[in-house]
């Protein structure tokens, strides 16, 4: 007799649809209870500007794209990072959401984000899969849900909510997970790992790698099972060739290699001691010292309610001799979490603060892992595991497994009030600029530029500028992107500098003569060349043979003429 194959969830149509009501409804319930409602208003932007750094860089990296013209590479963004420009995926904007919303982009109002409904998104995207996993061990929906729950209280997720918001899309590791699952038990739709590593690459580059070793064991699993090894060959032809496409339209190769390359691997390495780490975010635990300041990149703390079941589930695994009954599953599992756990802890691994191993890697290979020097990161899949290992172990017990699974879920949510609660945002936040003079808005008339000299690390200065030069449909020469070329940035800057002091500065560029230290060194010979107006704090050379002249009053107030 031929065995029955389970059927395919994609098959189950009426679960499936269970599963993705509960996801939308408790995902919304969850984001409320976590965040609350105002970050979910399109409109509010504000909490976004003041806050600065990585999540103004998603949603200035939108604002500058959403007006550009289409061409192609279809992700990229000229008047940005000018004459070079960028790409919607090197200002991590989210390229997914970008594309979507920019296709409406006329129906919105100036004023518009989705970074808020991004992390909805993920949490009902982290819920759904979690249900889909815990599913496949148990037919209770109150199991599921409590299951799901304990994966959307995942510290490594809330830790990157409004920071790093296209990292939160962590449904995706649990989607690999899942298709790991099904691959085992009965057969995946060969499409599934086309589509998941295809959004993968309009969100972050980081979860394409993270997927790649997943991705291994399932080929693994399915060649064991079918021993079609032209079959394996066509996917990967097929996730490789569609890959490079993707990678093609949203600008990826608009960089060479090594301006992808940085530097910092094993500086954002992780700890040995990161899952029972809370940092300053657990209600009991204390935090423990790191081994460098970037190892908070490798934040990987299990949470107090995942940390009380994990002893439970060893037990459940070790009494019922798992390890030798599921092989074939687990062996791969583990070899891939070591890799993953290896590269985690970089060539510079640490303990607390005491160094494990110190050493040199070879230059080719230290060159190819500094295109993803946050190392750190790499242990979510291992964290997953971790939890998932717990959980799975106790779903199939009896009904007398919920209450504990319940008493988990609420020590984890009391034990990571700290870290929610810095993730609040509040409704009445109101973003001043600094660029209050008139000055500006007569300025941007008769302008075409804004460049920033220095044209290196200008950082702490880009942000009102870039607003402005934005509105105002001008160009910028800085911002700050994941991945640029600085030094042709850089050389750019220096070319502007030496047409200044030859007198041939551009007539229709606002130079913001913006660190002080360098002001110093060479602001006495730009004074010779270039009208300087202190208007705002700020300090703006002008040529000046520009329009602003003719056209503005007043500007003997503010302006030094050479």
């Amino acid at each position: 007799m031929v065995e029955k194959r389970k059927p395919s969830i994609f098959t189950q149509r009426q679960p499936l649809l269970l599963q993705l009501g509960s996801s939308v409804f408790f995902g919304l319930i969850w984001f409320l209870l976590l965040f609350g409602p105002q970050t979910l208003n399109p409109t509010y932007v504000d909490w976004i500007y003041v806050s600065g750094t990585d999540l103004f860089q998603h949603q200035n990296g939108w604002e500058w794209f959403r007006q550009e013209a289409w061409r192609l590479p279809l992700g990229s963004i000229q008047a940005f990072g000018y004459p070079f420009g960028t790409t919607v995926s090197f200002t991590d904007s989210i390229p997914l959401f970008a594309f979507v919303f920019r296709l409406f982009s006329f129906l919105l109002p100036p004023d518009f984000q989705y970074l808020g409904l991004w992390i909805l998104v993920s949490l009902m995207g982290q819920f759904f899969f979690g249900m889909l996993i815990v599913g496949e061990f148990t037919k209770s929906y109150i199991k599921m849900i409590l299951g799901a729950s304990l994966l959307v209280l995942s510290p490594v997720l809330i830790n990157r909510v409004f920071f790093h918001n296209s990292l939160t899309a962590q449904w995706i590791l649990l989607a690999g997970i899942w298709f790991i699952l099904v691959e085992y038990r009965r057969k995946l739709w060969r499409g599934a790992w086309l589509l998941l590593f295809s959004i993968s690459l309009l969100i972050h580059l980081y979860f394409v790698v993270m997927l790649l070793p997943l991705w291994a064991i399932s080929l693994w699993l399915r060649f064991s099972r079918d021993k079609q090894p032209k079959a394996i060959i066509v996917d990967i032809l097929a996730v490789t060739v569609v890959g490079l496409f993707i990678s093609f339209l949203i600008g990826l190769f608009s960089l060479s290699l090594g301006d992808l390359l940085g530097e910092g691997y094993g500086f954002y390495s992780w700890n040995l001691n990161g899952f029972i780490n809370p940092g300053e975010y657990s209600a009991v635990l204390p935090g423990l010292p790191l081994g460098t300041e970037g190892q908070t990149e490798g934040f990987s703390y299990l949470g107090l309610g995942n940390l009380i079941l994990l002893p439970l589930g060893l037990f459940f695994f070790l009494k019922e001799g798992r390890l030798t009954k599921a092989w074939k599953l687990m062996v791969p599992v583990l070899l891939v979490c070591l890799l993953f756990l290896l590269f985690a802890l970089s060539n510079r691994a640490f303990a607390n603060q005491h160094s494990l191993w110190d050493f040199q890697l070879p230059k080719k290979i230290e060159i190819s892992f500094a295109l993803f020097r946050a190392s750190g990161r790499f242990i979510w899949p291992v964290f997953y595991v971790i939890v998932l290992f717990s959980l799975l172990n106790l779903v199939e017990r009896k009904n007398w497994v919920i209450p504990i699974l319940l008493g988990a879920l609420l020590l984890q949510y009391f034990d990571l009030q700290p870290l929610i609660s810095s993730k609040h945002i509040p409704a009445s936040l109101r973003y001043q600029s600094p660029l209050q003079s008139e000055f500006w808005n007569e300025a941007a008339q008769v302008n075409q530029h804004v460049v920033l000299l220095p044209a290196a690390k200008a950082h702490s200065i880009y942000q009102p500028f870039s607003l402005y030069a934005r509105k105002n449909h001008l160009t910028l020469n800085w911002g700050y992107f994941s991945r640029a070329n600085l030094g042709a940035i850089k050389d750019h800057g220096d070319q502007l500098w030496n047409d200044i002091l030859i007198g041939q500065a551009d007539e229709e560029t606002l130079f913001i003569l913006w660190d002080p230290d360098w002001e110093l060194l060479v602001g006495g010979a730009a004074a010779d060349q270039l009208v300087l107006c202190e208007v705002d704090g700020f300090l703006v050379g002008l040529a000046p043979q520009n329009a602003i002249f003719t056209s503005a009053t007043q500007l003997e107030e503010r302006c030094m003429f050479p």
